[in-house]
């Protein structure tokens, strides 16, 4: 009987030894696929309900194209999912494996790849009037463009990192920002070439904003220059396009004359609501029938056609158009979130480097923001950039996960220095 009482007692331990083991196994399963410890959990909150947000208003504004291809929310779903499981491989390398040590010795690699990779749209058609993507089989596009934005973001906090390390560099601004120069001229005659103002808007400022960051005396003239210079141009731009039409003329005799078009659209939607007009104003159309609280998920009309951006560019308007103030307050509240808590740490380190990466992917994200929420709403001339987290497209998607993952590790370093002070 002893002995019996015996195998009993061995036999729950063994199976207590192994449900602990399983527990174990799973723990240190879920400690690999997640992002490092003290990362920001209010990002990463925010970042998975825009995502799963925006993936169900993709499945939404895809039941539009229900009357002709009745697989069409299938298909979506399944490339969705798929992007969603690249744009977190890329945001958990970026947060495990990236490092400024070895990225510094890779620039001229990483600028040299960009420069091929943004070749590679002219060997395919344009679209929207812009000739910036990659089309690959199974109706997948590449908008290389989309990861340049991370990457300068990286090249001036590198130019940072080395100047740290190598005081020389700092005493002459050409020298301590060759290569991020190198990259936003290269990517600026692309995107001119490409035709794609909208992402040569959003790198601009990028580089505008991150350039202000470090303190160094060598750069101080340059960057009051450049404070002179965004103002001036500003300035500029409210006056030639916004209260003359001096250069709208101008540009509709340029190559960029659909550019021309969108600002006439701009000002007087409904100007030409069956042509050119008719995407801004049936997006205006679209938001006005949302009678405030929205008319329920699924039951928006502009997607069955009127918006052949429905699923991208124009998602916001229908996700007004089914949710009301409701959606575009949750989105606003999120992007708000996540804008805050990266200046939040930015404000509290003191290390230049993590200030220009998490200024600089606040830069993109809020620029994103207010070109989309601007062109949907006809107060700014569309450009096609997406709404990121919520529009359609694996390119986007992977590109501000990048940011983020890179975002989430200086983060988690600033939050770790804190601790052991």
């Amino acid at each position: 009987m002893a002995r019996k009482r015996l195998s009993r007692k061995d036999k729950a331990q063994k199976k207590l030894e192994q449900k602990k083991k399983r527990t174990q196994r799973l723990r240190s399963f879920i400690d690999l696929i997640m992002l490092r410890k003290h990362s920001d959990i209010y990002i990463n909150v925010a970042v998975f309900v825009l995502i799963l947000f925006g993936t169900f208003m993709i499945v939404s504004t895809n039941v539009g194209q229900t009357t002709t291809n009745s697989t069409v929310v299938l298909t979506t779903l399944i490339k969705q999912i798929a992007f969603l499981f690249a744009a977190y491989f890329c945001m958990w390398i970026v947060n495990h494996v990236f490092s400024f040590r070895w990225f510094s010795k890779a620039e001229m690699m990483f600028i040299l790849f960009m420069s091929v990779f943004m070749m590679m749209p002219f060997a395919f058609s344009a679209s929207g009037g812009s000739q910036a993507w990659i089309r690959l089989p199974g109706g997948i596009t590449i908008q290389p463009s989309e990861f340049t934005k991370p990457l300068l973001i990286v090249l001036i906090a590198c130019a940072v990192y080395k100047a740290k390390r190598n005081p020389k560099l700092q005493e002459k601004w050409s020298k301590l920002f060759r290569f991020p120069i190198y990259a936003l001229v290269l990517d600026i005659i692309f995107l001119i070439l490409q035709r794609d103002l909208g992402t040569m808007s959003i790198v601009a400022m990028i580089f505008f904003v991150c350039i202000l960051i470090p303190d160094y005396p060598s750069i101080q003239r340059i960057q009051k220059n450049l404070k002179r210079l965004f103002t001036v141009s500003v300035l500029g731009v409210v006056v030639l396009f916004g209260i003359t039409d001096i250069g709208t003329d101008i540009i509709a005799q340029t190559p960029f004359s659909h550019v021309a078009t969108r600002i006439e659209n701009a000002k007087n939607p409904y100007n030409d609501i069956y042509g050119e007009g008719y995407q801004p104003a049936n997006s205006l159309y679209g938001i006005a029938s949302s009678n405030i609280i929205g008319k329920g998920i699924g039951a928006s009309a502009r997607k069955y056609g009127y918006l052949t951006q429905a699923d991208n560019d124009y998602i916001l308007a229908v996700t007004i158009e089914e949710t009301g103030v409701f959606g575009l307050g949750l989105i606003v509240l999120l992007y708000g979130v996540i804008i805050y808590r990266l200046f939040y740490y930015a404000f509290k380190t003191n290390e230049t480097v993590y200030k220009i990466v998490l200024v600089g992917n606040a830069t993109y994200l809020f620029m994103h923001f207010f070109l989309n929420v601007g062109g949907v709403a006809a107060l700014i001339p569309f450009t096609g950039v997406p709404l990121l987290f919520i529009s359609s497209g694996g390119s986007s998607l992977m590109a501000i996960c990048t940011a983020i993952g890179l975002s989430q590790q200086c983060i988690s370093q600033i939050r770790v220095k804190e601790m052991n002070a």
